[in-house]
This record gives structure tokens, sequence and C-alpha cells, in this order.
């Protein structure tokens, strides 16, 4: 009798502990490699088993990391930081670590992609433009050096395809505006570079949402509001052929996919779900944070400051 009850005291203990690990909500930027995903939540990145569960805090700057993606081996996780100022390139142990710098250009520097390689990552800058429209994209070594502009007169999102060479990629726009059946001058289109032919190619050609193109296999996965408004997550043939659907949400966008090659891994309605190419079903996953929430506690403020 006293065991059980020893053992009764220790569950009710655990199970008091476990209610005090809050499930987040209002991730960003998600990526996945087999059973990991990194992530951005109160400014800092986490991992999580991609069956859900309780993340662990890899970043604790003061600052903003995001924009995180695991290399193809899945080995190293690059982001972006302002450890030393304005927002550059850095490179870190998939299990976190001391981060290495890689970009040193003024303005700042948004991680985009990796070649399939893991030599190099891509980036977006705008610091050499005079006028700040859209960005290019650059190639940097894993190993530093100065960057290397791909063969694009602008760019914002790419996705490489077998070869390393050709890709898809977004020539310009917001990727992440929320603005509902928007048909203006930020919507993003989808464009093909053939290296073998040294051509480029448009391939959407619908007026909207056409965003984070995601070369799989002989398939483009991508995202686009041409449905009901909302933007979901859609398939088609490299080289044309059928657009069919993915994803059916029809209450909140889907946002910021990211894809290892076997499962997509994107934010909807501000929870982490994982979308099996395979099988086809989408799943939220429940992630735990361990956080002290001190940006939601009560303080006090100074009532001058907002007298109007």
């Amino acid at each position: 009798m006293k065991k059980a009850r020893v053992m009764l005291i220790v569950f009710v203990l655990m199970a008091g502990l476990s209610l005090a690990v809050e499930e987040g909500r209002f991730f960003r930027f998600p990526s996945i490699y087999q059973n990991k995903i990194v992530f951005t939540y109160e400014g800092d990145l986490w991992l999580v088993s991609a069956q859900g569960g309780t993340a662990t805090r890899i970043t604790t700057f003061p600052g903003i990391e995001a924009m995180a993606k695991f290399s193809p081996d899945g080995n190293w996780i690059a982001f972006s930081a302002g450890y030393e100022g304005g927002q550059s390139v850095y490179l870190m142990p998939a299990e976190g670590g001391a981060p290495t710098r890689l970009t040193f250009q003024p303005g700042p520097a948004q991680v985009i992609s990796w070649t399939p390689d893991g030599s190099r990552l891509v980036f977006r800058s705008m610091f050499e433009n005079v006028i700040g429209r859209d960005p290019n994209l650059y190639y940097v070594s894993v190993k530093g050096g100065a960057p290397e502009r791909l063969p694009l007169e602008r760019g914002v999102l790419i996705s490489f395809g077998p070869d390393g060479r050709s890709f898809l990629y977004c020539r310009r726009g917001d990727e992440e505006y929320y603005w509902k059946r928007y048909k203006g001058g930020r919507y993003q289109d989808i464009w093909k570079y053939d290296a073998a032919a040294k051509k480029y190619t448009p391939v959407s050609d619908y007026v909207g949402k056409n965003s984070y193109p995601m070369w799989i296999g002989d398939t483009m996965y991508f995202v686009s509001d041409r449905g009901n408004g909302i933007t979901n997550i859609y398939r088609q043939k490299i080289g044309g052929g059928e657009i069919q659907p993915v994803t059916t949400h029809t209450d909140f966008d889907v946002m910021m996919p990211a894809t290892d090659g076997r499962t997509i891994v994107y934010v909807q309605d501000g929870y982490i779900r994982l979308l099996d190419l395979r099988g086809g079903q989408s799943r939220k996953i429940d992630v735990l944070v361990p956080s002290d929430r001190w940006a939601l506690r009560d303080r006090g403020i100074n009532p001058r400051d907002y007298i109007h």
C-alpha cells in the first residue's frame, strides 16, 4: 500500500509538471529533416520531434533568429540573425552550438535554401540594389567567402532540381502577404530556369498567389490561393500538366512551407502541420514549449506615453 501511495504521488507530480508546459502557437519558419523540426518561437530557434512533444530551445540571443533551414544531410542548420548587428547568415550544428557567421555584406541577408549537395547556401539581399524593390539571390559557401550572385535579374524564393543547377524560383513579391484574393503588384509568380538550355520559362499563369515552389522528384509542390481564396498546397508535374489541390483548408492560409523531399512542414492557424507526400494526409502536431512567457506577463506602464 505504501509503495502504491508513493507511485500515485509521483504520478500526480509528473502530471502537474506536464500541465505546466503549455502548447505553443504562432510558430514561424519551420524546417524538417526526417524526424526533426526546427522553428522560430519567441524570437529563438527550437527543436522538436516530428511526432510532436516538448521542444528544446537551441538559441537564446536577445535578438531574433529566423528562417532556419536544415542541410540536406540534416547535420547543420543555417539561419538568419543579428548577433553582430545587421541580419546575416549563420551556420550551427543541428543539435545546437556556437553559430559561425557566413555573410558580412551591409543590409539584411535572409536564408532561403541549400544547394542539393550541401556545399552552399542561398540567401536573398538588397546590398547591391540602388532602389530597394526586389532582392537578389546569392550563393555563399558553408566555408565562408565572398557571395556569388545567381544568374537572375532578381529573385526571392528558390528550389533546386535533382541536378543542382536547374531550379524553380519566384522573381518578385511578398510570399507572406495576408490579403485575401489579392491581385496587385506584390503577388508572386513561379518561373523555371533550365541550366542546360540557359532558358527562363514562366510556370504559373494564375494572377494571384503562386509561391514557395518545391521541386520534389518530378513534381512541383507550391502554395496558391486559386481555389477559395485561402492559400493551400497544390502540385503539378514539372514541365506542365494538370494542377491538383493537395490540402483543402477553408479557414486559414498555409504559410511558410518547407520540405525534406518526403514531408512538407507548414504553419496553419498558428500551429505546425505535416503533410505526408506518400499518403497525402496532413496532420497537426502538438508542440509544448517550456517558456516563462515573459512577453505575456502583466506589467506596469506609464500612461503618459499613451495619451493623445
